[in-house]
């Protein structure tokens, strides 16, 4: 299993050849291309648009795992949507019936997201885009900045280990999920893809009644490295999907992980992640 820091080595290499070879024949690190039937606006700077430039998306495994857990009509939630990376493929598989409420809370990544929505009319319809922050309650305060750039390069701002660098919210609400699907008139949610780099729990404390009424499915990543200020929220994100009726697998292997967050840490190898499922109990298999 690489590390984070690894796979943006390998990506920032990738690029410097790439963008060498565009330089040669004149050609700029912004391009607009088509990937997978999916129209993007790109910087071959970032390391999230450069994936889709050269792999054809942003975490491909995962974009082939949708095919098989979401189907059409599914309402499904995008919480951390960056720049649209799964938002757009998601929509794809919800067909005309189904609906992608997708949630950003940075100026930087929501305004690339919504040119990308532009650039797909047909999709673009079935996608509810929200530059909104979510938390644990609506009272809480707005971090003036989170993560939400990977640019492929050096420079002094970036994360120590995940190389992202801080974007500013300004422009976001801070809000619940219950309370934002309550406004919304959301009467089921069967899908959600949660990837908001440590604040995975307290998106979740404040989606309790969407969790025990709904039981979505839940893929997210399992990071302690991003949780290494307050790791204490790692094992209570874990115990709050385990107290919910959920289990938990790992995407890659199916394997069901140990209902004990010390075994969970020691099968994440250190400074990396690992992509699971919470599916309840009560809903496993619908």
């Amino acid at each position: 299993m690489l590390s984070t820091s690894n796979k943006i080595l390998i990506a920032r290499y990738l690029s410097r050849v790439v963008l060498f070879v565009r330089g040669c024949l004149g050609l700029p690190a912004t391009v607009q291309v088509r990937r997978r039937g999916i129209n993007w606006s790109l910087d071959l700077k970032d390391g999230v648009d450069f994936a889709i430039y050269l792999l054809g998306g942003f975490e491909v495994r995962t974009l082939d795992r949708y095919k098989e857990l979401v189907r059409d009509g599914n309402i499904v939630l995008d919480i951390g949507a960056n720049v649209g990376s799964h938002t757009l493929p998601l929509a794809e598989l919800v067909g005309g019936t189904g609906k992608v409420i997708s949630f950003e809370p940075t100026a930087h990544a929501f305004g690339k997201q919504k040119t990308n929505i532009t650039l797909n009319p047909i999709l673009a319809q079935r996608i509810d885009a929200h530059q909104m922050m979510l938390m644990a309650s609506a009272s809480e305060t707005m971090p003036e900045a989170v993560y939400s750039s990977w640019p492929l390069e050096v420079a002094e701002d970036l994360h120590s280990e995940h190389h992202g660098r801080l974007m500013s919210t300004q422009g976001a609400r801070l809000n619940t999920l219950d309370e934002i699907l309550r406004e919304l008139g959301v009467d089921k949610v069967d899908f959600v893809k949660l990837d908001v780099d440590g604040n995975e729990l307290e998106v979740l404390l404040g989606a309790k009644a969407t969790l025990e009424e709904f039981k979505p499915r839940i893929m997210l990543e399992l990071a302690p490295y991003v949780y290494a200020g307050n790791p204490e929220n790692f094992d209570q994100l874990l115990t709050l999907l385990w107290e919910g009726g959920y289990e938990i697998g790992d995407v890659a292997s199916g394997r069901k992980l140990p209902q004990d967050v010390g075994e969970v840490r020691t099968m994440i190898a250190e400074g990396a992640g690992m992509n699971v499922m919470a599916e309840s109990k009560s809903r496993k298999g619908f």
